[in-house]
């Protein structure tokens, strides 16, 4: 925080019940994590710069405090199981008039350049965010057959609030045993509200540069809203929730793959099976809070299944749209056609892991997700 505070010549972090899960955090990297002399450097400074986006964030909202004036609405907001086709589903419906979603340029990096002239052209913050994709992409070249991250791209809406230090982002980022027991049980609220300013700042930087019109719907995705469900629907009541799904015998693995490539430039031994107990356990414990969650909020959640995203992506679009109250225009599904023929994931290397390498089985997956699989993936397979 004094490294943060001394780069920004800021003091102000907000509300700090970041503080505890965040030395949580640190005492989990520092004694559990298997990270590499090198890994260690590189998490603290990815913690620091975390501190820095939140100093910077309250900066902003100090010289403009009509940033939480900003009224949100009833966002749509995708969250199901990772590798649930929830990228496709998001960056297609995002394609449509009037469907506004964050940047990955904007989520890495949510305050722009105290003296920026909110023209988006002359943005610092994209041609940085272009060479921090090219610097993953090179450390990290496995990534172009798991997740297409681009610049300009819709992104996760967990990068906008992993400065709340509650959130799957640490788990993502290195092998954290301690925080991910914490995590199980901690009140997500703190994170939702730093959702709320965040996506409250990127609409008003939006109106700020002319490209936000009133009536614009916001679309947020992140497997990462399925462990605060409830907390997401407490601090944005009108939100509906599109839900997908698909065999957590299949996602389960490709998500510790995922998670695997995501570890392996700061670790100092392969975490693969580690990552496999954590993984499957971290979601099937969410996964079965879900059903009350979602019998006490009836009406809020839409079903969207893998394979009709894929197969049928025009009766998915318009399911989605009817659900909110809107019409799918012939105009709006044309940009997603769009989107769709330019995004072929045939033309991206094919992605390759199995449950065994991650110490895991297809007993242990249909145990740990009995419930759910035969809720949203038995009934529909008979």
């Amino acid at each position: 925080m004094d490294a943060a505070m001394e780069r920004t010549g800021f003091s102000d972090f907000g509300d700090m019940d970041f503080v505890s899960p965040m030395r949580i955090l640190c005492d989990s990297l520092d004694r559990e994590a298997p990270l590499s002399p090198a890994g260690r450097a590189v998490h603290r400074e990815r913690l620091i710069g975390t501190l820095v986006n939140r100093l910077n964030l309250f900066e902003w909202l100090r010289r403009h405090p009509d940033i939480a004036d900003e009224e949100i609405g009833a966002p749509m907001i995708i969250a199901g199981l990772p590798r649930t086709g929830t990228t496709m589903l998001y960056r297609m419906l995002a394609a449509a008039e009037g469907v506004c979603t964050p940047k990955f340029y904007e989520v890495t990096n949510l305050a722009p350049a105290f003296d920026w002239d909110f023209d988006p052209v002359t943005d610092a913050r994209i041609p940085a965010a272009e060479v921090r994709v090219a610097g993953m992409m090179a450390a990290m070249p496995e990534l172009a057959s798991i997740y297409p991250f681009e610049a300009m791209a819709p992104e996760e809406s967990i990068f906008l609030y992993y400065g709340s230090f509650v959130s799957t982002h640490e788990q993502s980022s290195a092998l954290v045993p301690s925080y991910n027991d914490w995590f199980a049980t901690a009140d997500k609220t703190p994170a939702y509200r730093y959702l709320k300013l965040a996506v409250q700042f990127l609409q008003w930087q939006r109106r700020r540069a002319g490209t936000h019109r009133d009536g614009n719907r916001w679309l947020l995705k992140t497997p990462d809203h399925l462990h605060g469900l409830q907390e997401l629907l407490d601090v944005f009541p009108g939100a509906n929730i599109i839900q997908t799904h698909r065999d957590p015998i299949q996602t389960i693995p490709s998500i510790c793959s995922f998670i695997r490539v995501l570890h392996a430039p700061t670790v100092a031994r392969d975490d693969a099976k580690d990552i496999g107990d954590a993984w499957s356990t971290m979601f099937a414990h969410s996964m079965n809070k879900v059903p009350a969650i979602r019998a006490a909020s009836p009406g809020r959640f839409l079903d969207i299944w893998y394979r009709d995203t894929v197969a049928d992506p025009r009766k998915v679009a318009e399911a989605v749209f009817d659900f909110i109250d809107q019409p799918l225009t012939q105009a709006g599904w044309n940009e997603m056609q769009k989107w769709r023929d330019a995004n072929k994931r045939e033309e991206r290397p094919a992605h390759s892991y199995t449950l065994e390498e991650f110490g895991l089985s297809e007993a242990r997956i249909r145990d740990d997700f009995a419930a759910y699989r035969a809720d949203y993936i038995e009934q529909v397979v008979a």
